[in-house]
């Protein structure tokens, strides 16, 4: 996700971003991949870098000139920092509060991936394997390429005794917070390769700025107890400001507003797995692979009298689509890897 400082740094950054927009378009697989290339130095004099939370904005933003695509090249570099490759990026969903989805697991209680029967679980749990997230196999690290691969791991829906509520707008430390007593009152364990996502409610300002500056982040923090880094996606109930936060198309599924938070988390867990601490995958402006093909869709298709471009493990959605860095680049909804030779 792009990176915002204070508004003095939004302007220099609009002001780099005059460029012309270059529409996404989608990707016609040509066998190449980039090789291991050191970073384009150019790349690292963003204006936008120095924020620790990577934006996932508004709709609006991005429909402004010099909102995604471009660049030379497949148009992103690396920058030698973390990337998730192995053995797989895996996800602990924390429903905060009171969302409101189909079949949501009970209040207070914790579960295995398995167990969690909204269409969030759904995804998840087919996600890794897809054609969609076989995108990210064209970003890698020093020594290997990202896998095909994503395990929903467990969930906690909070509200048990003693479980921290979430107030009106929850901090960055709230969430941080949050995220240590659900490691230290054993919901979920610690892992290094785990997006921490956190689906709040209506009324919910997670983070500040939801719905006027963005839909969604990720970021880091740390473990109390040892230090460690966690990684973590700020993912407030998006139908809560449909204008500027979900599609405007009729769903594919019955679960509305499900399917809109699947948006915004689908973009969360690839940036993080390419771009894990902000010092990886991005573009000159500061774009991840997922900001340069944010709120596009490609091709549609009609599923259950509602909009899709995509049918994962027999499910639809409308999930945008995401920079594959192979050949030219260009934003698309899967990617086939060549053969090996």
């Amino acid at each position: 996700m792009s990176r915002v400082t204070t508004a003095t740094s939004r302007l220099v950054a609009g002001t780099l971003a005059a460029l012309v927009l270059v529409a996404c378009s989608s990707v016609a697989n040509d066998g190449t991949t980039s090789s291991l290339t050191p970073t384009d130095p150019s790349a690292s004099k963003s204006p936008e870098l120095n924020s620790p939370r990577h934006l996932f904005h508004t709709k609006n933003f991005y429909a402004k000139p010099g909102g995604g695509g471009g660049g030379a090249g497949t148009g992103i570099y690396y920058h030698g920092g973390t990337v998730i490759t192995s053995p797989a990026t895996k996800v602990v969903v924390i429903y905060w509060g009171n969302p409101v989805y189909a079949n949501l697991p009970a209040v207070g209680t914790t579960g295995t991936g398995a167990s969690d029967g909204t269409l969030i679980g759904t995804f998840l749990r087919n996600l890794g394997g897809s054609p969609y997230f076989n995108i990210n196999t064209t970003y890698y690290n020093a020594s290997a390429h990202v896998s095909n691969s994503v395990t929903y791991t467990g969930y906690w829906h909070t509200g048990a005794s003693g479980d921290p509520a979430p107030s009106s707008s929850p901090t960055d430390a709230d969430m941080i917070a949050l995220i240590n007593y659900g490691i230290a009152h054993s919901k979920f364990t610690y892992d290094p390769t785990t997006v921490y996502a956190i689906l709040t409610g209506q009324g919910v300002n997670l983070g500040g700025g939801f719905g006027s500056q963005y839909c969604a982040y990720h970021t880091n923090g740390k473990v109390t107890s040892t230090g460690k880094t966690f990684y973590y996606a700020a993912m407030p109930y998006n139908q809560q400001y449909p204008s500027g936060c979900t599609s405007g198309f009729a769903s594919p599924n019955a679960d509305k507003a499900a399917n809109s938070e699947l948006n915004t988390l689908a973009h969360e867990i690839e940036e993080t797995t390419t771009d894990a601490m902000g010092n990886a995958w991005f573009d000159n402006r500061g774009y991840e692979n997922a900001d340069k093909c944010a709120w596009t869709w490609g091709t549609t298709f009609t599923a259950n009298g509602g909009t899709a471009n995509m049918t994962i493990n027999g499910t639809s959605y409308l999930i945008q689509r995401n920079w594959v860095n192979a050949g030219s680049g260009g934003c698309a909804t899967s990617y086939t890897s060549p053969p090996v030779a």
